[in-house]
C-alpha cells in the first residue's frame, strides 16, 4: 500500500521533499512578486522641472518623505504574504500527514480484523 501512494500520489512524494523546495522557494517567489508589484504601483512618475527653486526642493523633501513610507508598506506586506504563504504551505503538508496516518492506523485495523475473522 505504501508503494502505491508514493507512485501514485503527489502529496506523498511531495512531503518528502526537503523544505527549501516545498516552503522557502515559493514564499520567496511570493514575497518577491509582492514587493515588485507594489513598488511599481506606488512609485510616482512625476518629474520635477531641472531649476531648483526653494519651493521644489521643499516638494522633493515632501516626495522622499512619501517615498520612504511606501516603500515601508511594501517590504511589510511582501513579508506578510510570504510568511502567509509559508503557513498554508505548513498547513496543507500537516493536514496530508494527518490523513495519511489515519488511513494507515485504518488500514491496519482492518487487516487485524480480516486476520482474526474466522473462515
Amino acid at each position: 500500500m505504501k508503494n502505491i501512494c508514493r507512485e501514485f500520489s503527489p502529496t506523498c512524494t511531495k512531503m518528502s521533499q526537503s523544505p527549501i523546495k516545498t516552503i522557502l522557494i515559493p514564499s520567496l517567489l511570493t514575497a518577491g512578486v509582492v514587493f515588485g508589484l507594489s513598488v511599481t504601483a506606488v512609485t510616482n512618475y512625476n518629474t520635477l522641472p531641472s531649476s531648483e527653486m526653494p519651493q521644489e526642493l521643499a516638494l522633493k523633501e515632501q516626495y522622499r518623505n512619501i517615498a520612504v513610507r511606501n516603500i515601508g508598506l511594501c517590504i511589510l506586506g511582501s513579508a506578510l504574504s510570504g510568511l502567509l504563504v509559508a503557513g498554508g504551505i505548513r498547513s496543507i503538508q500537516n493536514s496530508h500527514k494527518k490523513a495519511k496516518q489515519k488511513q494507515d492506523s485504518m488500514s491496519g485495523l482492518i487487516a487485524e480484523f480480516l486476520s482474526t475473522r474466522p473462515e
